[in-house]
């Protein structure tokens, strides 16, 4: 079947919001990518900028307006990509004051491998994100792993669909551009060194995702620790002790620690304590870097 189903989240919404929230570490990251989806979708806000305080025009006023809706999130597994795009719809709406319609992509969007199959299955996407966003107001199509669906034509392993498949993605993204529909796609990739260049040169904006330093750690470690009053002292203990030659990824820190701490808290039947938490920290490995994070 060439149909698409799309995973729907309307916004705004109570676990979106906390789940946005509750990315520590990467404020500014957040605060960009809200910023620029703001932009693409809300044309009347630039305008009414530009004529107050540039009547006469601005060229670079005039060059964000053609702006192609697409946004790159790129990066290693576990820093926030997918977590931030499926929950960047909640203060999305907030602050464009309209309800926003997110639809995620399937993880088989390729589907079987027919003929043409994966070129009709995403127009089908693009076109119910169109016909959803008039109904609701604003939406977001968001493609995960879109190295899947847009890897470089030049790679000699691209097959004939794949490369029909990319084809009718840009043809898609362009068709956005110009019919002016209040629809934004978020692709969402860990080899961003994979995707076409035409796909990247499309970007409006292109955030990169990285492990977390030590003051993005720290942040981390402040959340995770709230309810324990825990001093900027012992945070900077954790940080310290956090440091390895391979970084941890922020879903290193924020699920496997958090639940191996609770685990052996209640092993033990004993309240959590720095001490259990710098205990479970000194036995945990960092997840494995992907090669392109090597290079």
């Amino acid at each position: 079947m060439n149909e698409v189903t799309l995973l729907e989240t309307l916004h705004p919404h109570p676990d979106a919001r906390a789940t946005y929230d509750g990315l520590v570490g990467i404020d500014d990251t957040k605060q960009t990518l809200l910023d620029e989806l703001i932009g693409l979708l809300d044309t009347d806000r630039l305008a009414s900028w530009e004529k107050k305080h540039h009547p006469k025009g601005l060229a670079l006023a005039h060059r964000w307006k053609k702006s192609t809706p697409l946004v790159l999130l790129s990066g290693d597994v576990g820093c926030g990509k997918t977590v931030l795009a499926g929950s960047v719809g909640t203060p999305l709406a907030e602050a464009l004051d309209r309800r926003v319609l997110s639809l995620e992509t399937p993880s088989d969007l390729r589907g079987f491998g027919h003929v043409g199959e994966l070129s009709a299955r995403i127009t089908d996407a693009f076109t119910q994100a169109k016909k959803r966003a008039k109904a609701i107001g604003v939406g977001l199509l968001v493609i995960d792993e879109a190295d899947d669906v847009a890897t470089a034509r030049a790679q000699n392993q691209a097959h004939h669909e794949d490369r029909a498949g990319l084809n009718v993605l840009i043809k898609q993204i362009d068709q956005l551009a110009r019919s002016k529909d209040p629809v934004a796609v978020i692709l969402i990739t860990n080899r961003h060194a994979a995707l076409d260049p035409a796909v990247r040169r499309r970007t409006a904006l292109h955030l990169s995702f990285v492990r977390p330093d030590e003051a993005s750690r720290a942040a981390v470690f402040g959340q995770l620790l709230g309810g324990l009053k825990a001093s900027d002292k012992d945070i900077a203990k954790i940080v310290a002790a956090s440091k390895r030659d391979i970084p941890f990824s922020y879903s290193d820190l924020v699920d496997r620690l958090a639940r191996a701490v609770l685990r052996e808290a209640q092993s033990r039947d004993a309240p959590v304590s720095i001490e259990l938490f710098l205990s479970c920290l000194a036995h945990l490995e960092p997840s494995p870097l992907m090669e392109s994070s090597r290079l």
